[in-house]
């Protein structure tokens, strides 16, 4: 994914940061350039170098976030920030074991067993289980609930559509996507086990059945296929493929037992459930589930966040914004922010409301104070980040930047004078 400034800054600190503040003319001194930095000082050690891998050095910094070049066996990976770099080398072992499965004799078999299945049928379980419902639906009744539920998510989609019609004459656009990341792939159901297999492997291996990794997402889907429709045992022997640090950060004990155990029909009725007990319903809430980017996973990931901000006003404010981000980095940079904003309740103070400026979680505590939260790997001091110190849409008697990654002494200087308190490294937290 590439980063120009002016898109990275809707990640980083919001749109609202260069469209209507001049900088602070400061004839005193420049900005700092964009660094180069070494690895050490964005990423733990076993995320730069291992046995499949190398982390090409040094890292640049291009809209706050790092810019990490994977060189693994399996070809190279490009990364925009250092949470989907630690996804991205997880998932190496897991790359590995699969290819030492699809040498095996059983495994050739299994998969020539399922390419007997009718290609079409396998291809709609897969990509398309609504249209592959409508057309084989009879002699299912077990799967009813999921396939009503279908027909129903079908029928807002129509209607939502002919509201938008009728209200702006168009079709709204979809988020646009980063020009070198590909959209992911829908998952809308799973009525005849194709996913419920995928989900397995997933979790034998430990990782996201949901992954948008170019190289496993297809290795996932052959491993897949041959257990759906070639019956090959998902309990096959593999070798130990667990990184020895946590997954990522919106991966924790209870998005991970979601996605692993739920089909994607009961986890998305699940979700919507938990935000309807928050006061969060209707059309906001649909297009949030219709956005690709935030796949099943990342999802579940911001629902949880959003749980860990009880009684907190303005968290409806969170899933509209979330409806318009786009790009697999910005939505995880999104769910940190809101993640940090919980750890701060927890930890520091509880905060009586959460708002959004642009995609920025902004906090207000019980006294007045307001926090920001960035889940962003640096920030140096730069037009934008001068432009963010000067906003008066954030003014307060007492603000606290939370940033997850590094803040250079200039920086922190420059906003410590602008009456901002800034708290770096605070990468977020498993769910409590």
């Amino acid at each position: 994914m590439s980063f120009s400034l002016s898109a990275t800054l809707v990640v980083a600190l919001s749109a609202a940061l260069a469209a209507s503040l001049p900088a602070i003319a400061q004839p005193s001194a420049k900005y700092e350039p964009a660094p180069k930095l070494a690895g050490k000082d964005l990423a733990p050690e076993p995320l730069l170098t291992g046995p499949l891998h190398t982390v090409a050095e040094p890292i640049a910094i291009e809209g706050f976030m790092g810019r990490f070049e994977i060189d693994s066996k399996f070809g190279k990976f490009h990364v925009a920030g250092t949470d989907l770099l630690g996804v991205r080398v997880r998932e190496l072992a897991a790359i590995e074991a699969l290819d030492q499965v699809e040498k095996g004799v059983e495994f050739q078999q299994a998969l020539a067993r399922s390419a007997q299945v009718p290609v079409r049928f396998v291809g709609n379980a897969i990509t398309d289980p609504g249209g592959t419902v409508e057309n084989v639906a009879m002699g299912f009744g077990t799967v009813l609930g999921r396939v009503g539920r279908l027909a129903v998510t079908g029928a807002h989609a129509v209607g939502d559509t002919a509201s938008d019609i009728t209200s702006s004459g168009s079709r709204p656009e979809p988020p646009p996507a980063p020009a070198d990341e590909p959209v992911p792939p829908s998952f809308t159901g799973d009525p005849f086990g194709f996913n419920r297999a995928r989900r397995e492997w997933a979790k034998r291996l430990g990782i996201d059945p949901y992954t948008t990794n170019p190289v496993l997402r297809v290795k996932l889907d052959s491993a897949a296929r041959a257990s759906f429709a070639g019956e090959f045992p998902v309990n096959v022997a593999i070798g130990i493929v667990a990184a020895p640090l946590q997954y990522a950060a919106t991966f924790d004990n209870i998005v991970r037992d979601s996605i692993w155990n739920l089909p994607v029909g009961d986890l998305v009725a699940r979700n919507e459930a938990k935000l309807r007990a928050m006061g969060i319903s209707g059309r906001p809430v649909r297009d949030f589930f219709r956005n690709r980017w935030f796949t099943p996973t990342l999802q579940t990931a911001l629902v949880a966040a959003l749980e860990e901000l009880p009684n907190v006003r303005g968290r409806d404010a969170v899933i509209l914004a979330a409806t318009a981000v786009s790009g697999e980095a910005r939505a995880r940079s999104f769910i940190g922010a809101v993640r940090m904003l919980a750890q701060y309740q927890h930890d520091v103070a509880p905060l009586a409301k959460i708002r959004m400026s642009g995609i920025v979680a902004v906090g207000s505590a019980a006294k007045g104070e307001l926090v920001v939260a960035t889940d962003l790997d640096y920030i140096g001091w730069n037009a934008e980040a001068a432009q963010f110190a000067a906003r008066t849409d954030l003014a307060a008697k007492q603000r606290t930047l939370l940033v997850s990654g590094a803040v250079s002494p200039r920086a922190t200087g420059e906003l410590a004078s602008a009456h901002w308190a800034v708290r770096s490294g605070l990468r977020p937290q498993s769910a409590h």
